[in-house]
């Protein structure tokens, strides 16, 4: 049996709307992380006022993957860590 880390549950608000989520991580780090979405669809929205909630979304998401990606070009260390990670879960 594989030992399980005990997943924090939280309530968080993006754009107005509630979301339960569960993760391995901190109650304060699922909180920041839901911080920095929310504020960076709200920017999105504000910059790109005709677009749905959905597509707002999709480009935050973009955005994110840009992130990512560019800190595991200047960090190779990242990427490999980010590796050891793959059997952890991802937040629900």
């Amino acid at each position: 049996m594989v030992d399980e880390k005990p997943k924090n549950r939280v309530t968080v608000t993006i754009m107005g709307e509630e979301y339960t989520i569960r993760g391995s991580g901190s109650p304060e780090s699922l909180e920041e992380a839901a911080r920095y979405v929310d504020r960076l669809m709200r920017s999105l929205a504000e910059k790109n006022r005709q677009l749905s909630g959905y597509k707002i979304a999709v480009l935050a998401a973009l955005n994110l993957a840009d992130e990512l990606l560019k800190a595991r070009q200047e960090h190779p260390r990242f990427h490999d860590e980010e590796r050891d990670r793959e059997g952890e879960d991802e937040l629900v």
